[in-house]
């Protein structure tokens, strides 16, 4: 039976629809915590499933962590400096952040930062090598590459 729009969601209802919301994709406590509060129940009802789905670890930070890292080095193309402020600012620990951090590959990073570095050089417009160079910096830069690791890359890969 549908329900009405006026009525409000049970408990059990809200329990059952965040199980779905964390199991859709990795969740960390923040986005949890932070959808919990669109739902009209009473605190202590959002504190005890918030606590399942810790328990249940249908959330878990260390694990999102890991995930994150990952997933915004393959599909987005960030670097450790954006995906590290992003964490933070999910709330996620510090020890977490370093040990996800540690899972990189370090061959498979710096591959990742020349393919970037590789297609965007296809697009720069510059007036000699050296201003192509300070735009491909400034842009692997801002997408949280470490600095020295980008000159050193574009040192090797991209001389006349």
């Amino acid at each position: 039976m549908p329900r009405k729009s006026d009525q409000p969601l049970s408990p059990d209802q809200v329990l059952d629809k965040m199980a779905k919301y964390c199991a859709y994709q990795e969740r960390c406590v923040k986005d949890v915590t932070d959808k919990l509060k669109s739902f009209d129940i009473p605190q202590k009802d959002k504190e005890k499933i918030l606590d399942y789905l810790l328990d249940n670890r249908f959330v878990d930070d260390s694990r999102f962590a890991k995930s994150f890292v990952k997933g915004k080095i393959n599909q987005s193309g960030w670097g450790v400096n954006k995906i590290r402020f992003h964490l933070i600012q999910k709330g996620i620990e510090k020890e977490l952040i370093d040990e996800a951090m540690q899972t990189l590959d370090e061959e498979a990073y710096r591959r990742r930062l020349q393919d970037i570095l590789t297609c965007k050089a296809k697009t720069v417009k510059a007036a000699n090598e050296f201003e192509k160079k300070q735009k491909l910096a400034a842009y692997a830069i801002q997408k949280g590459f470490e600095a020295n690791l980008v000159w050193e890359v574009l040192k090797e890969d991209f001389v006349d």
